[in-house]
């Protein structure tokens, strides 16, 4: 009889993309954080439910052929980088496992094509876009929020003073920026990381001496007090650009020119970047209202403190502006080889109409233009259409168009148009594809369709629901866009059942 509290050797055979490790006892699966694929552990059993159990690592007997030594300092504390202790090569075969088990168990293929996955030749320092909570640091610890009461509004004038007796109340007055602790609100106050761009190192470590000598209180999403939400730094790696947006509850920042100064002169401290070359530069920095009490990082509104309201990017032979609300791919670098497969899987001859659907600011649409006859992208966000539109425009590309509108409400309308396409390229977001936009898909009758995903799982589920509707899969290309994560992209292609396409 399997019991809580006691321990058990077990031999891990694969992994969450949470990065646990996952073992059997007696046919129970139990999560083990810390266990890699292929070790064989001792773990103490913390809490057994009816068809699974979680377990804490006590000791490891036989180490996995893929197991490392993390290279990070807050590894175990902060939440990011799950797979760390795994060597690259491992995390490569888990990643590729990951999307064949996916599309066995819950698309219902039968042993489906899964390429090797795509990997990075340097996995570091590649994320565009660094995503920050901002908290104070409690003394003698790295983590927590303020969480004394806060009152009157923060000007420039007064911010000072209505801090000072919180900081007496146990705050050391240095911010907190970093990554929140794994399955925590915590948060770890990381001053490098291995995966972000050095400009967002930097400006953080600005906003962190901003904040202790100006004594600007940070959010307490406890008590809806404070300013400083977040930090979130965009890096457009092809030119050099650079944007900072702070997320305030507020409608300003006190002193905030002192701010752009102290971080214009950390990213000028910068060499040029070592692969590239290429010299960084901030060229935006913006504000983002969001007074609500939710759980939400951004506002709707943004203000623009200094500077440009975008930056702009060049990959792959393109040009992309980029606005503080705006999605883009956060690794260029496997952007480009993850659009590559999805030319590849589009067939294009320079004679197909291609439906770019979820299409946000435009960025495969565009890259497949040059291939197409013409591109219609559509998409639910305003501010993306406008960017998608404009990126045609900075790009020359006359015979791609974006539209404002849901997929499913606006495919029947250009059904109805006489509007007929060649191939769907689909990019949803986690969460997958609307169950009517894949009806509505089916309507037009495509003869190829791609799809990149974020997520397997959802990924496995919508090519199940394609197959009903008459499309069979072909074959996938994991991408490594996020390495030493437990995420992975990928990029199908399918294509209409019947039309004897070889592969």
């Amino acid at each position: 009889m399997i019991e809580q509290g006691k321990e058990y050797e077990i031999t891990i055979e694969d992994m969450s993309h949470e990065g646990q490790g996952i073992g059997r006892i007696e046919g129970l699966a139990v999560f083990v954080d810390g266990a890699v694929v292929g070790d064989v552990v001792k773990a103490e059993l913390t809490k057994l439910k009816k068809s699974y159990a979680f377990g804490r690592l006590t000791e490891i007997l036989t180490p996995s052929e893929y197991r490392v030594s993390a290279a990070c300092e807050y590894f175990g504390s902060c939440g990011g980088c799950s797979l760390q202790s795994m060597s690259y090569e491992g995390q490569l075969k888990l990643k590729q496992k990951l999307v064949k088990d996916k599309l066995t168990r819950i698309g219902g293929l039968e042993n489906p094509l899964v390429r090797d996955t795509i990997g990075m030749d340097v996995p570091e320092n590649y994320r565009n876009k660094a995503q920050f909570p901002v908290g104070m640091r409690q003394r003698g610890t790295q983590l927590g929020n303020i969480s004394g009461k806060q009152t009157g509004k923060y000007t420039e004038k007064h911010a000072g003073k209505h801090v000072g007796k919180n900081l007496a109340k146990g705050m050391t007055g240095e911010a907190a920026v970093g990554f929140y602790q794994a399955k925590s609100h915590q948060i770890i106050n990381c001053e490098t990381c291995m995966i972000q761009s050095a400009p967002a190192e930097k400006i953080a470590q600005a906003l962190r001496e901003y904040m202790k000598s100006d004594h600007i209180p940070a959010y307490d999403e406890k008590t809806g007090k404070g300013l400083i939400r977040h930090l979130i730094v965009k890096t457009a790696f092809g030119t050099g650009e650079v944007m900072a947006i702070l997320v305030i509850n507020g409608k300003g920042m006190p002193n905030g020119e002192k701010l752009v100064l102290m971080m214009d002169d950390a990213i000028n401290e910068l060499p040029p970047d070592p692969q590239t070359g290429i010299e960084y530069s901030l060229e935006s920095v913006v504000l983002n209202i969001n007074k609500k009490n939710t759980s939400e990082i951004m506002g709707s509104e943004c203000v623009t403190l200094a500077g440009k309201p975008n930056i702009l990017e060049e990959a792959g032979g393109l040009s992309f502006e980029i606005s503080p609300m705006s999605f883009y791919q956060i690794n260029p670098v496997q952007m480009v080889k993850l659009y590559d497969k999805a030319l590849e899987y589009a067939a294009l001859t320079g004679a197909e109409t291609v439906l770019d659907l979820y299409c946000g600011v435009g960025t495969i649409g565009l890259y497949c233009a040059s291939k197409a006859k013409k591109v219609i992208g559509i998409e639910s966000v305003k501010a993306a259409v406008l960017d998608a539109n404009r990126n045609a425009v900075i790009n020359g590309i006359v015979n791609a168009e974006y539209i404002c509108g849901k997929a499913e409400e606006e495919l029947p309308r250009l059904l109805k148009e006489g509007v007929q396409a060649d191939v769907v390229i689909l990019d949803p977001p986690r969460a997958g594809c609307d169950p009517a936009l894949l009806d509505a898909v089916a309507q037009v009758c495509p003869k190829r369709i791609v799809y990149v995903s974020c997520d397997p799982a959802t990924l496995a589920r919508d090519v199940k629901i394609l197959g009903e509707l008459g499309y069979g899969f072909v074959e996938a290309q994991p991408v490594d866009m996020f390495p030493h994560t437990g995420h992975v992209e990928t990029v199908i292609k399918m294509r209409k059942c019947g039309l004897g396409e070889e592969r």
